[in-house]
Order: structure tokens, then sequence, then C-alpha cells
């Protein structure tokens, strides 16, 4: 054998050797995968899926209580208030076992509509029924990827099961699997030229949660008309339906108070670092707050102003600028399409782990694509950044000043990938005649939004932070303090709620003390030394309470006690389709029937006595919003012309009344003398001040404001107004 023949053959068997490692190699790889995909199928099946099947959990009541409340014919005006729809909720049988706490701040009323089908059955049957309609949506968002990316089933279904804010979304009864849906059907039509239509399901998406409507913003950078009208479209008439369904009233609520509340990252807790949104960490770090936030780097708001805004539009606008005009290379726009998304959640204000189910659909886009071109490092890469993101055991802890910045790996591993993103459109980018004009016309455009966005955030924070040196501290667990009352012993009474429901608490010297309850304790009122509790369930009661008298009820099926200053009389509400009747009760003369006070004409919010009898109150109409009337002794009706107007107050001595005057989109306390007619404001901030009480020397209030804290998640204050 010829040296050159030995040297072929040993060359030979090293290729065959190094084949069969590389073969070994693969089948490992495979072997791992199958593993994991069962190990995950196995938790999906014998963990996820029983626990989001067995509870109603967190979401899913928020949204089914609005919608039975459209179906049933309730007025839905006031679902933005956090203890009247808890009062519908308890009302609904759904209890504390099944969901302590309902809100629906800050979903849109059009996600509410979209559940009113599934109101026919009770709560948690409508939920199972949710869930099995969310995964036939996973099943079909699989097909869509698979015919998108050309991923072997195998991957797709990994990405999926491994996607564990997928899993909180249907333990949740959240709405993130219809947007992946909605945007991945939507992109899969925009490849195949259907844009008109791909640009409607993005109009339903943004009317469902706010953020897909930006990409009116990636429509016009492709300079595509088409699309962008069909986006518009799809939006406008989803809306119309919602007007439609609800009403002008609740939109018109949702547009003027609760939209800008969420659009600065307000709407909840914005100090909470669970959210790990960049709204959450600025707040933690620039601004002081009380009970949420009482140890911030530094306090200053007018930095938070101007850097949350400026930061948003950094971490947007490569993005923006990567994107092409071109529709000819599917796989750039598929590119383009998803690193817009990964954009979009890393400078949403309000974060939530089950928004990152949306994440599986631009790492399959680009997972297909790093796997088709070799980069099997940057393939990697991603990998590494979709398990972190959606890794769902990060640990919070309460930390203060600079350490806050250790409390965000959710964050960082999030903006990681936008930057992998931009590096890979970058690198796949074909240069296009893009006019000079056209560059800076998108320059001026995008620093036109920060300029607003700055200007719109300085002019809420005028006088928001001014008041802190009257604030009641309570506790840092009190997601609500409202409904406050003075009483005689110099204790304040308040209604709070946490996290396990609503519950009657007292202010004194020695700190806060909590009322013992066995369901939501939700209004409250005093005369002397006799007290009456509303508490709301299945079976909704006043209990009355006095010393050395066992706790009785007083009456049942009525909300929203209140007494007389000298104990005579007791005003509470009867409700009819979520309307409320005023009605007055004697308390010192057993023979006499209670009084009807209102029609059906009148929906009473809040009420409040005169010394003499006389009670004024808060009450829409089908033909005028909120103002304020009067009920003489002899009880005639008449109008205060004061509109716009809610939760009176009137002083022990009758001299004063305090009432909220809506302004704005900000409910601001107002005071007026009872005998000269004279008014004027006592608060002017961008923040609502409600829910007054008097002391007993007539001339110091105390009232609930949301001021630097989230919408409706009030805290006390206490103020002199009288000298």
């Amino acid at each position: 054998m010829s040296f050159d023949t030995a040297q072929a053959d040993a060359a030979t068997i090293s290729s065959a050797s190094t084949h069969t490692r590389a073969s070994l190699l693969k089948r490992l790889i495979l072997l791992g995968e199958w593993l994991l995909l069962l190990a995950a199928v196995a938790y999906i099946g014998g963990r996820a899926l029983p626990k989001a099947w067995q509870r109603l959990n967190t979401d899913f009541p928020n949204y089914y209580v609005t919608a039975r409340l459209l179906r049933e014919g309730y007025s839905t005006n006031r679902v933005y208030e956090w203890i009247w729809i808890q009062r519908q909720k308890d009302r609904m049988g759904i209890g504390p076992a099944d969901q302590p706490v309902v809100g629906f701040i800050p979903h849109t009323p059009f996600s509410a509509l979209l559940m009113r089908p599934l109101t026919y059955w009770p709560p948690l049957a409508a939920k199972r029924i949710w869930i099995v309609c969310n995964l036939l949506l996973v099943a079909a968002v699989v097909s869509l990827l698979r015919s998108l990316t050309q991923l072997p089933w195998r991957g797709i279904a990994l990405l999926t099961c491994l996607n564990f804010p997928l899993l909180r979304n249907l333990e949740y009864g959240q709405y993130y699997i219809v947007l992946l849906f909605l945007l991945t059907a939507a992109l899969w039509l925009y490849v195949r030229e259907k844009r008109f239509s791909a640009g409607m399901l993005i109009g339903v998406a943004a009317a469902l949660k706010l953020f897909p409507a930006l990409f009116l913003i990636y429509f016009l950078r492709k300079r595509d008309l088409r699309a962008g009208l069909g986006l518009m479209t799809g939006a406008l008439v989803s809306v119309a339906a919602s007007v439609w369904a609800f009403g002008p009233g609740l939109h018109r609520i949702y547009l003027t108070q609760v939209l800008p509340w969420a659009l600065r990252g307000e709407a909840n807790d914005p100090y909470n670092l669970r959210s790990g949104s960049l709204s959450s960490l600025l707040h933690r770090v620039l601004i002081y707050e009380p009970e949420w936030n009482p140890h911030p780097l530094t306090h200053a708001p007018a930095v938070f102003a101007v850097l949350h805004p400026l930061l948003q539009m950094l971490i947007l606008v490569p993005v923006i600028y990567l994107i092409t005009s071109r529709r000819d290379d599917w796989r750039q726009v598929e590119m383009e399409w998803s690193s817009f998304i990964v954009a979009l959640l890393a400078i949403s204000t309000l974060t939530a782990f089950y928004h990152f189910t949306l994440l599986l659909l631009p790492v399959s886009v680009m997972a297909a694509m790093f796997w088709q071109e070799g980069e099997r490092l940057t393939l990697g890469l991603l990998l590494i950044l979709y398990l972190g993101i959606c890794f769902p055991k990060w640990p919070v802890a309460a930390a203060g000043g600079w350490r806050v910045f250790l409390s965000m790996p959710r964050l960082y591993l999030l903006l990681s990938l936008v930057v992998l993103c931009c590096v890979s459109l970058s690198r796949r980018r074909k240069e296009e005649g893009e006019h000079r004009t056209e560059r800076w016309i998108w320059a001026a455009a995008l620093c036109g939004v920060v300029v607003f966005q700055v200007a719109t955030t300085l002019h809420h924070q005028r006088g928001v932070y001014e008041s802190r040196a009257a604030r009641l501290i309570t506790s840092p667990e009190f997601d609500l303090s409202s409904e406050p009352l003075a009483r005689a012993d110099g204790q304040v009474a308040f209604i709070t709620m946490r996290v396990d429901g609503y519950a009657e608490a007292s202010l004194d010297s020695l700190g806060v003390h909590l009322r013992p309850n066995t369901a939501d304790q939700l209004s409250h009122t005093a005369a002397a030394e006799t007290s009456w509790i509303e508490e709301a369930g299945t079976r909704r009661q006043i209990v009355r309470s006095a010393p050395n008298e066992p706790a009785s009820v007083e009456l049942t099926n009525a909300e929203n006690p209140v007494a007389s200053p000298d104990g005579r009389w007791l005003a509470y509400l009867l409700t009819h389709s979520g309307k409320g009747e005023l009605w007055i009760r004697p308390l010192q003369a057993s023979h006499r029937a209670d009084t009807q006070v209102t029609n059906a004409n009148f929906d009473v919010e809040e009420m409040s006595f005169l010394p003499d009898g006389s009670l004024i109150f808060a009450a829409s109409t089908a033909d005028s919003p909120s103002a304020l009337y009067m009920r003489t002794q002899d009880g005639s009706i008449h109008p205060l012309n004061v509109s716009d107007a809610r939760y009176p107050a009137a002083s022990p001595d009758g001299r004063w009344l305090v009432y909220s005057l809506l302004h704005r989109g900000a409910w601001n306390l107002w005071l007026q003398d009872l005998q000269s007619g004279a008014t004027r404001r006592l608060t002017d901030a961008d923040c609502n001040d409600i829910a007054t009480t008097w002391q007993l020397d007539s001339k110091t209030i105390i009232y609930a404001s949301d001021c630097g804290r989230a919408l409706w998640s009030t805290a006390l204050y206490r103020r002199n107004v009288v000298r």
C-alpha cells in the first residue's frame, strides 16, 4: 500500500468518525428536545392546566363581571370605581375563595364586550370555556407560525410549551393569547399581500389593548396606506360596537380619566417592581410615595417627566429607523414585524408577566432565520434571552436606593433582546433611496411626540406632590383607603382594600386597627356611639353596632348608609339594575315606615345630611351627568346648579359644603358657604380628591386622594379649610 493510499484511508476513517460524532450529537440533541418537550407537556397537563381549570383567579372575573352587567342591563358607567364593582362581584356570588378583589382599571370597554357571550354560564364554567377557546387559538398560532417560519413542528411546540407567560395567561384568563393570535394572523395575511385585512386585525387588537395601535407607525414607515386604513377601520368598528353596547358615558370616562393614567404607567401601582417595566423602575427611583415607595434614590418628578418618554423613544427609534418600505422580501418583513413587537413590549408602561406571551411570535421568526442562516451562536443567545424573560420566578426584593436596579432582570433581558433585534435588522437591511426630507419629517414627528409627553407629564405633576405634609400614614399593605369617617373619640375610621378584600380600619395615635370581617365591608357611617357598616356578599346587609348591644342587621339588600349627625335618620341606597334609589329610615320612631326620596329617574351616588334633616345628594340622570341636589324637610327636591359634581359632605354646623368637581378628567375639592352661596377651590391638581368627611369642629376635613399613586387607589389626607 502506498503512502498516499494510506493517507487517504486515514482521512476517510477520520471523516467517517467525525460524521459519526456529528450524527450522535444530532441524535442527542433530538433526544434532549423530545425529553424537554415531554417534560413541559407533563407540567402543563399535570399542574398548569388543572390550576387554571379549578379557580377563577385574578383577571378573568374583571372582564366577566363587567360583561355580565352589560348583559343584565345594568348601568356600567361606574365599573372603573373599585368599591362599586366589588359590590357587583359579591352580588354575583363570586366569593373571596374564587377571587377576593375585582377591578376594571385599566381595561378597555371593548375587552368586556367580547366576553359577553360567556356570561350565560356561571363564572367558573365560563372561564373553562375561555380556556378551551384559548387552547384552540394556541393551536391556530402554532399552525400559522409553522407556515410563516418553516420551523419543524417540534421546535415550535417546544417554544410554545416553554413560554411560561402563556401558561400564566391561561391561569389568569387574560387576553394575550387572543392578541398573539391576532398579531400572528395579521402577519400571515400581510406577507401574502392582504394588507387591509392585516390592518383590520391589528385594529381589533388595539381596541382590546392599547399598544397595537402603535402599529400605525409601522405601516406609515412601510408607506402602506392600505394597511394603515385597515387598522383605523378595525379600531373604529370595534370602538363603535363598544359605544353602541355600553353607551358613550363609559367611553368618555375611559378617554378622559383612565387612558391618561395608563399612558403614564399609573393606572395600577406604578412602584411595583414585579411589572418589570421601565416606568416602574423610574417611578421607584425618582418619586417618593410615603407608603408605597418611602425610599427612592431621590424625589425628582420633573426628571421622571423628561427621562421616561426620552428613554421610551430611544428604545423605539432604532427599530423604526431600521424598518424599510420594501415589501418584496417577506423574511425581512417578518423580522421587522417581530422587532417592532419586542420594542413595544419594552416601552410598555403596564407590563405584566403574561404580556410576554406575545414573544412566541418574534422569537419563532428570529429562531427560524438564525437556524436557516447557520447562526448557531446567535440562535443560542436568542433562546437564552427568551427563557430568561419567560422565567417566572425572578426574585423581587423590596429594594430602595441604588439596590432597586438589581431587581429588574427581566427588563434588562428584554432590552438586550431589543438590541439583538436591531443588530439583526441592521445586518439584513438593504439600502434604499430614502429622501432626506422624509428623514427630517420622521425626526421632527418623533421629537414632537417626546416634547408632548414631557409637557403633559409635567402638567400632570403640577400640585400632585404638594400635600404630602397633610397625609395620614396608614399601611403599605393597603391598596386603597377611602370613605373616611371622623369619630367622636378622635379616631379616623375608613374603608381599606387589601389583597384579601375590603374591611373597615381605624387610625389613632397607636396605629392602624382592622375590624374583624367575614365579608367585604364596603361603606360605613356613625352617629354618637352607634355605627352602621355595609357588608356585601350574595346577601347584602347593613349591620348596626352599639356599645353594650349585640350587633344586629338593620337592613338587607341595602348599601351606602349615611346617618344624620343627631342619630335620628339613616339614609341608604336600594339599587335596581345598578342604579341607586335614595331612601330614609327613621331611627327613633319605630312606627314610621321608610321613605323613598328619589324615583327611577335618578341614579344616586352619595349623600350627606344637614343638621335640620335635609339631604344633599349627588345623582346622575339619563339626560345629565352627576350633579348635586337638595331634598328639604318637606320632601321637595331641587338642584343646587352644580354639575359634574359628586361626593357632597356638609359640615356638622350646617354652614359649609365640600364636594368634588370634575374638570378636565380630574375630581378636585370645592368649598361652598351654604349661607352666602360663595364657593372657592380647595385643591387644584391633575388627580382625584374625593370622599370627604368633616371633623366635629366644622373646620377640618379628611378626604381620599390618589395624587402620586395609582388611579383611584386613594390615600387619606387631613386639611384645615375654614379659619
